[in-house]
């Protein structure tokens, strides 16, 4: 009995580490290397909805993104929430606060095989203070066939204060 169990907690194991793995390289974000977002004219309490980067699939398998996430978020900024919206041309930090529209929704993303996606993920941030650096590396997770993966693409907004615009 002993030792099947050990051998369940084995394949349990690798069949966990199977489904879930990390350091994916199917998205490509070489689309999001133009430069840093920035605002320098933010107020404690304001809130902006900041772009992350526009998902492509390098790969001939299409992919599911199921979850985004701005990793570093420094001193002075929270994030309050992600949803999934339209392209409209540009990745820049929305102005405080913006609406809901149809167009958004709370994911997936579907990304075809060599394409990219023409909706992307969005963080809410709230100004809690005096901000110390920058909002930095974007983790995503999606899953293509029947495995889950985690992949890191740059990414890079500065908010700081200063006197309203």
């Amino acid at each position: 009995m002993r030792h099947r169990r050990r051998a369940l907690l084995a394949l349990l194991t690798t069949a966990l580490l199977t489904s879930c793995s990390g350091g994916g390289t199917a998205l490509d974000g070489s689309s999001q290397a133009a430069g840093i977002a920035e605002n320098d004219h933010a107020q404690v309490g304001d809130e902006y909805w900041v772009a992350m980067p526009p998902l492509s699939n390098r790969t001939g398998k299409p992919l599911t993104v199921i979850d985004a996430k701005i990793v570093h978020v420094p001193a002075g900024l929270r994030i309050t929430g992600y949803r999934v919206d339209i392209t409209a041309g540009g990745y820049l930090i929305g102005t405080p606060p913006v609406a809901a529209t149809d167009d958004v929704k709370d994911g997936p993303i579907r990304v075809a095989p060599h394409d990219q996606s023409d909706q992307y993920y969005e963080a809410r941030v709230k100004v809690t203070g005096a901000v110390h650096g920058d909002l930095t590396d974007c983790r995503f997770t999606y899953r293509q066939g029947s495995t889950t993966h985690q992949q890191d693409l740059g990414c890079d907004t500065r908010i700081r204060l200063d006197k309203p615009l």
